[in-house]
């Protein structure tokens, strides 16, 4: 089955659109990918385009009215209402019965294959458990640990998303004041497919942030990186983000100038590594564990991949 890899994004997150795509290729050489645009700029459509044309692959796009989402609300200061583009994605794409959805903050390190080819049965989705969720959240979506998803991956299974009308339910929770969501359309996911979701291995979606972790939860492999939160490695100085940059340099022809890293960023990192240092001068282990988890990530991660791929490069395999 062709692995089709579906994102969505406005003109903020272009440069997290194409490194997705870039990496995606580079280890899942014949897949297809579908760009969902709402008010990406002509100049960066350009970018797209030409980048899909030279590496050979199938790249659309579908430009969204930027009113479509206009009355649903956005909680998280570092989201758009781009976010709410997966629910589109049933509607949209009428003849296709699965595809894999992912967060163009991502970069892709391994295969992506198996998702084409999993069983999903009867189960809407399947999804990576959230391996930090907000106690509220799972209070707000009745959900238990570990059965709480991220949306950031989705292996949709579009036939029972049409049946079952599961993104007209996600809208309708997004639109209801009296029972506000904090995660937005991901929360309105877990609720609307609750118990029925295929719980997919973490490999698949590893959060960049160390304090999603512990060394004894990080997973041993990695799949897909998932630069979470306002971390995105075109803005800021990311963990892990060597590995974005790496294909991000591949595909230097095509990528917009980016900005510098902008104070409010600077100050954020300040802040943070501020706040660890006094965690570990007062010995709280969170803080120790945060420090851990950025080493491993390293260790694990980081630097055999970067050591691999570049040597891939300069074979030209």
């Amino acid at each position: 089955m062709t692995l089709h890899i579906v994102t969505g994004a406005d003109d903020n997150y272009a440069p997290g659109v194409l490194v997705l795509i870039a990496s995606a290729a580079w280890h899942n050489p014949g897949a297809r990918f579908t760009v969902l645009d709402m008010g990406i700029s002509d100049a960066n459509r350009g970018r797209i385009d030409a980048l899909g044309a030279a590496l050979g692959l199938r790249v659309a796009r579908i430009v969204i009215d930027e009113t479509r989402l206009a009355a649903l609300p956005v909680v998280r200061a570092h989201l758009t209402r781009s976010t709410f583009l997966r629910l589109l994605i049933p509607d949209l794409m009428p003849a296709e019965h699965r595809v894999v959805y992912m967060d163009c903050d991502m970069a892709v390190t391994g295969s992506l294959q198996p998702l084409a080819a999993l069983d999903l049965g009867n189960h809407p989705v399947a999804a990576v458990p959230d391996p930090s969720p907000d106690a509220r959240e799972l209070a707000a979506t009745g959900t238990g640990l570990g059965g709480y998803v991220n949306a950031g991956l989705l292996v949709m299974n579009l036939p029972v998303w049409r049946r079952e009308g599961v993104a007209g339910q996600c809208i309708a929770l997004l639109s209801d004041p009296a029972r506000p969501l904090r995660a937005e359309d991901q929360s309105a996911v877990n609720i609307a497919c609750r118990d029925r979701i295929l719980p997919l291995p973490a490999e698949f979606n590893v959060f960049t942030d160390p304090a999603a972790w512990t060394p004894a939860s990080l997973p041993q492999r990695m799949v897909v990186a998932h630069y979470v939160v306002n971390q995105k490695p075109w803005r800021a100085r990311a963990k892990m983000g060597g590995i974005w940059q790496f294909h991000a340099d591949r595909i230097a022809a095509f990528m917009p100038p980016l900005p510098p890293v902008s104070l409010k960023s600077r100050l954020s990192a300040l802040n943070r590594d501020r706040r660890i240092a006094m965690g570990l001068l007062t010995g709280r282990r969170k803080y120790r564990d945060r420090l851990a988890v950025a080493a491993l990530m390293e260790r694990r991660f980081v630097r055999p991949y970067l050591a691999g791929q570049r040597a891939r490069a300069v074979s030209g395999r």
